[in-house]
């Protein structure tokens, strides 16, 4: 592509030669040698000092300030600025291309209403009354129990298991091996006997929702377990029975909700952490990585730790850490000397 057509596409102006050709998009961090064409992202004054092969650079997505240290350039607005860089890679990514076909060697039942446009591939598996949308894609291997339902433009890849009953909305990007609507870790002891608690509620998914690798999202016990819209996960996150999980939340890899959880929106869970049964986090709260919370939060607010506490109070906790071998010996020679 060359440098003029790709910053039309853009909508925006460049610097330099417009017949230029720009073979992709890569990043100073991660190569010994820049290319000449290809295209780097350099945003902010901070960057350009940080990476000494900036100055390296042929061709340059950046702004108006920085433009003049790169021969060649597509000026972007500051503001927004990661937006442009997003359709950047956007432009230059090679994703597999599947035509809208159904394999012969796919399972489905003859009850499933398929929309149109659909992609189904081989050893697919559809059991009875599944309703599939439009423009859906469906990798090898994919498993969808009877009378889910499956919204428009939504791609659920190789592995992935969908459970009786279960609803997941438009568009949503749900990747290889995550397991949605498996039971409920629900059990009763009495008189020596272990009693399976049955988990007959389903899960229920919004739209533009995304799933990594790995995850599972129980069913409810009675009622749905949900998933707001805009909301990510990243890889091996677990949803517990029964879960509220809000819009525009994002996981990351390695969560735990435990059950009857509520996630409001716009909360942000870290690496490795872990939100106990019947909890709520408030709209706007963040939980910092190997972080384990244990009451409420607040609107809002930064936790972490074990147990989890606002973020001011336990960066006290921890300066005060140093101190207390020294308060525990005062306090043990007053109590021995009786004062």
């Amino acid at each position: 592509m060359k440098l003029r057509e790709l910053a039309e596409q853009l909508k925006a102006n460049f610097t330099g030669n417009g017949d230029l050709e720009v073979n992709g998009i890569k990043d100073l961090e991660h190569h010994s040698l820049v290319d000449p064409n290809s295209i780097y992202y350099v945003a902010s004054k901070k960057y350009l000092n940080k990476h000494k092969k900036a100055t390296e650079v042929k061709i340059a997505l950046t702004i108006e300030s920085l433009s003049s240290y790169f021969p060649n350039a597509i000026i972007i607005p500051e503001e927004g600025s990661k937006v442009k860089f997003i359709q950047v890679i956007s432009l230059f990514e090679k994703k597999p291309k599947h035509p809208p076909s159904i394999s012969a060697k796919a399972s489905i039942h003859p009850t499933a209403k398929i929309g149109d446009g659909v992609t189904i591939m081989d050893f697919v598996v559809i059991q009875e009354n599944v309703t599939i949308g439009n423009h859906v894609v469906l990798y090898p291997n994919v498993v969808i129990e009877s009378n889910v339902e499956i919204g428009e433009d939504t791609v659920i890849k190789s592995g992935v298991v969908v459970y009786y009953d279960c609803k997941i909305g438009k568009r949503n990007l749900i990747h290889s091996n995550t397991v949605i609507g498996a039971d409920g870790f629900g059990f009763y002891d009495y008189g020596g006997v272990r009693y399976k608690v049955p988990q007959i509620g389903n899960v229920v998914i919004g739209d533009d929702v995304e799933m990594g690798a790995h995850c599972t999202v129980d069913r409810a016990a009675l009622e749905s377990t949900t998933i707001g819209n805009f909301t990510k996960f990243d890889d091996h996150v677990h949803v517990g029975h029964n879960c509220r999980v809000g819009s525009y939340v994002y996981i990351a890899g390695a969560t735990v909700l435990a059950g009857s959880v509520t996630i409001e929106d716009g909360c942000f869970l870290a690496g490795q952490s872990a939100v106990a049964e019947h909890l709520t986090m408030k709209k706007g709260s963040i939980l910092l990585g190997l972080s384990g919370l244990t009451e409420d939060s607040k609107e809002k607010t930064v936790y972490f730790g074990i147990p989890a506490r606002p973020a001011l109070e336990m960066h006290r906790i921890h300066s005060s850490l140093p101190m207390l071998p020294e308060i525990v010996k005062e306090y043990s020679k007053r109590k021995n000397s009786g004062s």
